[in-house]
């Protein structure tokens, strides 16, 4: 009953984007391994793990998707996922419950980025864990860097708002719906909130963030917002990137995003995993 009740709330916010998951189009399925993983939300979240293309690996990202059809297909349609292959990372993608092929529960959902993490965690007990996120998967990235147990040293995160506010203030229903959450379930809200999470990290995770000066969704001044939050508590870059639109800055300016996020994790990695000269033979 509790999920059906969730699954009716949410359809203002996600119903459109809740579709069957499909492979993209030219991607050789026999390299990624399906894996399941028991969300602390109840869902049992669809999961894709493939390994880095070096032979020995620097370390592994979890890639929190934004929302959309695709779910955690973006990040193998939009490029990301081979970049990290080859810049040495093993690579796990999900699908938040309910997007993809995820069952759909609660609105929890940084409850499944922490189980995909410590997931990831658990298969590479000996490398250090990043993050990367793309709006909707890097706000509640930033909410999941607030949990004690969270296994994550870096974060890449584009496109992340600040509230749900900022993200819905646009779309009159949703907007109804957040502004009673605040009354009927303040704490439930407060878990989804990022600039409340931004104030009580665990861990000091180095953060990046990424903003595209033609986002329409997450303009730079939300980001701006989220980035004095951060900064207060630990090392926090900012870039913002011409000719992006949202979450779409590695197509805006592919040459650049590949140097600036692998030079980031690979700096901010070093320190928590092998040396560099046994990372990469």
């Amino acid at each position: 009953m509790k999920h059906t009740a969730y699954r009716l709330f949410k359809k203002p916010f996600f119903g459109r984007f809740m579709r069957p998951w499909r492979w993209p189009d030219d991607v050789d399925q026999e390299q990624w391994q399906r894996l399941a993983i028991a969300s602390g939300s109840g869902a049992r979240l669809a999961a894709l793990l493939a390994e880095a293309h070096t032979p020995r690996a620097r370390g592994a990202v979890l890639l929190a998707h934004p929302m959309g059809t695709a779910a955690k297909g973006f990040w193998l349609k939009q490029g990301h996922a081979e970049l990290l292959r080859r810049a040495g990372y093993h690579v796990m993608l999900f699908d938040l419950n309910g997007f993809g092929e995820s069952s759909s529960t609660t609105m929890d959902y940084p409850l499944d980025v922490l189980a995909a993490g410590q997931a990831l965690q658990a298969r590479y007990p000996q490398l250090p864990l990043a993050l990367l996120g793309a709006s909707m998967g890097a706000a509640m990235s930033v909410c999941v860097l607030a949990q004690a147990d969270h296994p994550f040293k870096a974060a890449v995160l584009e496109s992340a708002f600040p509230t749900l506010l900022h993200f819905w203030r646009r779309y009159p229903l949703p907007r109804l719906g957040i502004q009673l959450s605040r009354l009927l379930y303040p704490a439930g809200e407060r878990r989804l909130r990022p600039i409340h999470a931004a104030a009580h990290l665990v861990g000091q995770p180095p953060v990046l963030l990424i903003y595209g000066e033609d986002d329409l969704y997450t303009p730079v001044a939300d980001g701006q917002q989220l980035h004095q939050a951060l900064a207060k508590k630990t090392h926090t870059e900012f870039w913002q990137v011409p000719g992006a639109r949202h979450t779409l800055a590695y197509a805006a300016q592919p040459e650049v995003y590949a140097q600036r996020v692998t030079a980031f994790l690979n700096r901010h990695l070093a320190c928590h995993g092998p040396s560099l000269s046994h990372a990469i033979a």
